[in-house]
């Protein structure tokens, strides 16, 4: 069972590493490939400082799913920082006016990424790896 959980963590770690690297190069250069994508709301030096983050966390997960047992202090920092991205999405739904910003339809974004970042995280605490019973 434990080299089965270790695959998919493996494979969950990849696939969002995987994500975060497309959203890096669109954020970068702007590309559309959201549905709630707005022009509008593109500006160059914040997008490009959203893409080195999405790169940084990309290999950040690539990193994790090398070895997960080996990186479980990596894994439960990770954790924490998507428990910090829930909070802070939930903090923008309830504090931003989408519509006096021009783009409602990002609610309906947000909204959604927060829906992902807590199946990301159940997923992440179902799959989380126990150190102590692996430890070589």
């Amino acid at each position: 069972m434990i080299i089965n959980k270790i695959k998919l963590v493996k494979i969950l770690l990849i696939i969002a590493g995987i994500c975060y690297l497309v959203i890096a190069i669109a954020h970068f250069f702007g590309l559309t490939i959201s549905p709630f994508f707005d022009e509008r709301l593109f500006i160059p030096y914040y997008d490009r400082t959203i893409a080195l983050a999405a790169l940084f966390i990309s290999i950040l997960l690539f990193t994790i799913a090398n070895d997960p047992i080996k990186n479980i202090d990596t894994f439960n920092a990770l954790m924490i920082g998507v428990v910090m991205a829930i909070i802070s999405g939930l903090y923008i739904i309830y504090s931003t006016d989408f519509v006096q910003l021009g783009a409602p339809e990002k609610k309906i974004q947000t909204i959604v990424e927060v829906i992902l970042l807590i199946t990301f995280l159940i997923f992440l605490q179902i799959l989380k790896p126990n150190a102590k019973n692996n430890k070589t």
